[in-house]
């Protein structure tokens, strides 16, 4: 009975032992690193993808980190057509606050990854957002794109290149991108299509409209007949 009862006392033991080491090891234990581009809970240099003030699920769109798993073909005219009428009765309401109608007429274009040809008519780097958490460091570098090469800003369509994409991609950086806008390049851009709520005084003056492609995914160059894609394999 007491050789029964050791034995009892030993298994106990060992089991405690066993189940505080399986605690430790999940506490201190390594961590598996979740991938930028798919993790909501991730950031950017300290930056999550609500930003920093502003509007959270406005800048939740502009830092997709990710690509759309497919692209359309589009012109830059046929995006300035979007529909867009519920979204300016919303105005620059925060995304939270809109109507069941703005937020489906959103919902439809800005699930859209778009490929869309033009030239490029003039480069610049932003300020400081609430996108970027108002870092000084990390800004969006705006481009405007546009149907043809004599349309001015306001014909055009904005496109922007993100931080975390201008850093995936350091050969888009902003003397490159001026040159080719200076040049008026042809080029082709890829990335997500997004409604810009807080731009409606611009409309006109500066851009076509409020629908912009942000963030690009990629960006092309018109090479004679076909394209070259500007990577760091493929500077220009």
């Amino acid at each position: 009975m007491a050789r029964q009862r050791s034995w009892q006392i030993i298994v106990l033991v060992v089991a405690l032992v066993a189940i505080v080491l399986l605690l430790w090891l999940k506490s201190n234990g390594p961590k598996r690193t979740v991938p930028l581009a798919s993790s909501s809970a991730a950031a950017f240099h300290g930056i999550p993808p609500e930003g920093s003030g502003g509007d959270p699920e406005l800048n939740r769109h502009k830092n997709r980190w990710s690509e759309p798993a497919s692209y359309t073909d589009m012109s830059v005219p046929q995006i300035i057509a979007f529909d867009h009428s519920a979204l300016d009765d919303a105005g620059r309401k925060q995304r939270s606050n809109w109507s069941a109608t703005a937020t489906a007429q959103a919902a439809k274009y800005e699930q859209m990854g778009v490929r869309v040809e033009g030239y490029l008519v003039a480069a610049k780097q932003s300020g400081a957002e609430s996108c970027n958490g108002e870092s000084e460091t990390y800004r969006d570098d705006h481009l405007w794109l546009a149907a043809s090469a004599d349309d001015q800003k306001r014909d055009g369509l904005v496109v922007e290149v993100t931080p975390y994409w201008n850093e995936r991609h350091p050969e888009w950086d902003l003397k490159t991108l001026t040159r080719l806008a200076r040049e008026h390049t042809r080029i082709r851009v890829s990335g997500w299509i997004l409604w810009d709520e807080e731009h409606a005084d611009e409309v006109g003056k500066s851009r076509g409209s409020q629908w912009e492609i942000h963030p690009i995914t990629r960006i092309e160059v018109a090479q004679g007949n076909g394209w070259q894609l500007l990577s760091a394999e493929n500077p220009l």
